[in-house]
């Protein structure tokens, strides 16, 4: 007999209080208790007895039957089983009784009370099972009190449905979950990278969503937020197997990254502000694509907003993860051996709610599918790292409108001894895969690493005179440290290391104010200032030698570019017209200053190279977007949508190494002109209960570019300032063929190019390969095994690219490879077992960030077969 809940009085609606659900089986001898509410329609094969019947009672009326039990029912086992549509859940009995269970549906869980009940299982005085099914997050039983028993089943998404099964004894109820994640509409997720919340059919724009339950999916393979997003994101460079997204642009340009709507990356190009948080801390990530200025400057290529776990609505709730790996190669299990441990908790009431997410790892040495150790190649390597993560959160409901939050973020990596390749290879003339050293093993004071800390408090009011208001206030501070180099053939003439030391202070104020119903205007003020220092350390030469390039003693600290502080202000207003339930726009206007200040200051900080004078530069400009959405049907949703961007250049690349001529930072505003982008976008989004899909093609172009060369020396990164242009293609499809099947694949294709000559003539050139990644396409397919196993298959496939090397800006062509990857799980106890196995053919492969290096040094391969182990229990 299936239940179906119908609702005559509206009234009932408005009171989640009055639902209660009694469930009787088919023994005379149970008194029912009338009551005027609504009745259940019970639906079955067979004549419904009057014992059968089924009514919802109110809460006094259940705690007044729990109260007339004596517990003298044994529940002495539990049975959840699988089923196409969802789970079988059979409570068994010593003697095969039947079960009394109220049903009192709460929130996203169905919470069902077994009056007359006591447990007896062999197992404990509780039962627990996390994530069963897909939409059933969870399912728990223990003692309520001395006569019944609570089973609560938890909804992932809303509360699940029950069907009691007739059976001659013990209880067997159908449960079926109303909404999967694999399933749910995109209508239904709200996405706050556009600073309000709205649903993704009402954004102009290609949006990619990844949830924490896939995130934690491709945590089995990668720990390393670049390689993730590289994994899952249309338009976004390939994994690089890198703590460096420098060769991983969106749509060919340079992402903004945020952190709960905080700014990541400084003016001075650290590219390394996606290794900024431990996935565990991450509860989502938003992926804006395209040029635009919502957020302020820098998303030249778009949005990239990770969403932190937040307090859950429970008085406590707390999460514990073990892995190994996950890069442990089975060719040097030993050298390779690495793991992770991490711990979630949260808690609190109705006034005061905390959050701590805390994770610890230590990586050892890599090895690639020849089963030779990874040198660091590109000094962003993620071997041998000691990685810490701890976010924090204190929140405090002043009234039921008002909310003030704390926060502090502290992510560090410290790479002790790393792999250092052997410079030897860079005298052979053809291309050789780089080779580590003997013994890689380095002395120095400060190891390589980076260290990046953000605290800030946040003031929300939902109706403040009718707008909704948010004031927030942050504290960045950013260190990162690079491994040494000989360079002492090189401009510098030295061994060094550079690094980058940034503080930033800000502040954002944001008021949503409703004109009209279908109409709303987002108003506000973002304010920046930052600190940048750029130090060059110089070591002994002598002791480099003696060591064999393994000692590092300090002799000298130079910068390698000037200090310099840049203030920023951007006054942005938004509107948003829902002008049909079919048709919305949204458009608004940004201004944005820009003021860059710097000392008079030598070229790298010894005056025979020359001197500069400082001084102070102010840039501004107003930039706006307009875009619309268009229900065609009510599955297919078309937008369109131009946007501009606005983002200062790196200011360090430009005073460390100026052009001839350059004397004055103020009579030299020409080249630290801001990057001004045009982003032009067209796609279709389609929505069904099987396939979802999405498809979008786009175009950018601006007077200004950004574009970073080689040196001539090859010593260091330059920047060409000229006219840039980038267009490309994306395609995404989700099926879902069964209830325990899932497939999809994924198509990126982006270009672009340059007019360094930048006089008149249509003399374009090809951006290099470190700006435009290749082709890449990605495919899966999933299956639920078992009732509680699930497994994985996803491919990746980076296409060749020879355009930029045929046009003299890459030394070399780019190669195209094709990697498989395995990901296992397993609902065990309460927890979930995981399998990861990355590169699983064993294929070996140089990533893109590698082959479009020069130096044989730095051509590091792929990770050969690798695995990782881990397990993730709530309690």
């Amino acid at each position: 007999m299936k239940l179906l809940l119908l609702f005559p009085n509206p009234i009932l609606l408005l009171n989640p209080f009055l639902l209660a659900v009694m469930l009787v089986a088919a023994f005379p001898k149970w008194t029912f208790a009338e009551v005027n509410s609504i009745e259940l329609d019970i639906t079955s094969t067979h004549v419904v007895s009057e014992a059968e019947k089924i009514r919802l009672l109110p809460r006094n009326t259940t705690e007044n039957l729990r109260a007339q039990g004596t517990g003298t029912t044994l529940v002495t086992g539990v049975e959840v089983n699988q089923t196409d549509s969802g789970l079988e859940v059979i409570l068994q009995t010593s003697a095969g009784e039947k079960l009394v269970p109220l049903i009192l549906p709460e929130g996203n869980n169905l919470v069902i009370d077994l009056l007359d009940a006591t447990l007896a299982l062999p197992m404990g005085d509780e039962f627990r099972e996390t994530n069963p099914a897909p939409g059933i997050a969870e399912i728990a039983m223990s003692q309520l009190d001395d006569s019944s028993i609570r089973l609560t089943i938890s909804g992932e998404q809303n509360v699940p449905s029950a069907e009691v099964i007739p059976s001659q004894q013990n209880l067997v109820l159908r449960v079926t979950p109303e909404a999967t994640a694999q399933t749910e509409p995109d209508e239904e997720i709200e996405i706050i990278s556009t600073r309000t919340e709205e649903p993704i059919s009402r954004v102009p724009r290609s949006v990619t969503v990844i949830e924490r339950e896939e995130i934690e999916q491709q945590e089995a393979l990668s720990d390393n937020l670049p390689d993730i997003l590289g994994q899952t994101v249309p338009g976004f460079g390939p994994p690089s197997q890198s703590a460096s997204n420098r060769g991983q642009s969106l749509r060919g340009r340079q992402p903004q990254v945020l952190i709960d709507g905080i700014p990541t990356e400084s003016n001075r190009r650290a590219f390394q502000n996606l290794r900024s948080i431990d996935p565990n801390a991450i509860e989502r990530i938003e992926v804006i694509r395209g040029a635009n200025a919502v957020f302020g400057a820098e998303a030249a290529g778009g949005t990239i907003n990770i969403i932190t776990r937040d307090f859950i609505d429970e008085p406590f709730t707390a999460s514990t993860s073990l892995t190994l790996g996950p890069r442990i190669s089975l060719s040097d299990f030993s050298d390779s051996f690495g793991g992770e441990v991490s711990q979630f908790l949260a808690g609190g009431d109705e006034d005061v709610d905390y959050l701590l997410s805390l994770a610890y790892s230590q990586t050892g040495d890599t090895f690639d599918a020849e089963g030779d150790r990874i040198p660091v190649g590109r000094s962003q390597g993620l071997d041998n790292l000691e990685t810490f993560n701890v976010l924090g959160k204190l929140g405090v409901n002043i009234t039921e409108e008002q909310r003030l939050q704390f926060a502090l973020n502290h992510f560090s990596d410290v790479q002790d001894d790393p792999t250092l390749p052997d410079p030897a290879l860079d005298d052979i003339e053809e291309r050789v895969k780089a080779r580590s050293l003997d013994n890689g093993e380095i002395e120095i004071d400060d190891s390589p690493g980076r260290k990046d800390t953000i605290a800030s408090v946040r003031y929300t009011n939902d109706d403040l005179l009718g707008s909704q208001v948010q004031i927030l206030g942050f504290y960045q501070q950013f260190l990162s440290r690079t491994i040494p180099q000989d360079n002492r053939d090189t401009f510098f003439n030295s061994v060094s290391r550079t690094e980058i030391n940034t503080e930033k202070l800000g502040a954002r104020v944001q008021v949503d104010t409703p004109i009209i119903d279908e109409l709303d205007l987002l108003w506000g003020a973002d304010y920046l200032n930052e600190s940048v220092e750029n130090p060059l350390t110089v070591f002994d030469p002598e002791t480099f030698e003696d060591s064999g390039g393994q000692e590092f003693d300090t002799v000298d600290e130079l910068f390698f570019s000037p200090p310099y502080d840049v203030n920023s202000l951007g006054l942005f207003a938004q509107l948003r017209w829902d002008a049909q339930d079919w048709l919305s726009f949204s458009g608004g206007l940004r201004y944005e200053q820009i003021e860059l200040a710097v000392d008079d200051y030598s070229l790298l900080d010894t005056p025979g190279l020359g001197t500069v004078e400082g001084g102070n530069i102010d840039i501004d400009d107003v930039v706006f977007n307009l875009g619309t959405t268009v229900d065609l049907t009510d599955e297919l949703n078309l937008f369109a949508n131009f946007s501009q961007g606005f983002s200062a250049t790196d200011f360090g690349r430009i005073l460390r190494f100026p052009p001839t001529g350059f004397i004055s930072v103020e009579n030299s505003i020409d080249i630290t002109e801001p990057v001004k982008i045009d982003s032009y976008e067209l796609g279709l989004r389609g929505e069904w209960d099987k396939i979802q899909f999405s498809v979008a093609g786009f175009y950018t172009e601006s007077e200004f570019g950004e574009n970073v060369r080689q040196s001539d020396d090859g010593a260091f990164l330059v920047l060409e300032r000229s006219p840039t242009r980038t267009y490309g293609f994306e395609a995404a499809l989700d099926y879902q063929p069964a209830d325990a099947w899932q497939l999809g694949t994924s198509f990126s294709w982006t270009e672009g190019e340059s007019n360094p000559e930048d006089d008149g003539e249509d003399d374009y050139i090809a951006l290099s390969s470190l700006d435009i990644q290749p082709l890449k396409v990605t495919a899966y397919v999933e299956n639920l095994t078992l009732p509680r196993w699930r497994n994985r298959l996803q491919l990746l496939v980076v296409g060749s690219r020879d355009r930029a090397f045929e046009d003299g800006v890459d030394e070399l062509d780019i190669d195209s490879y094709a990697t498989f990857d395995f990901i296992s799980s397993l609902n065990l106890g309460r927890g979930t077992l995981t399998l990861g196995i990355q590169n699983l053919l064993d294929k070996q492969y140089f990533p893109v960030d590698s082959q479009v290096q020069d130096e044989n040094s730095e051509n590091a391969a792929a990770l050969g077969r690798t695995f990782s182990l881990g397990y993730r229990f709530n309690w």
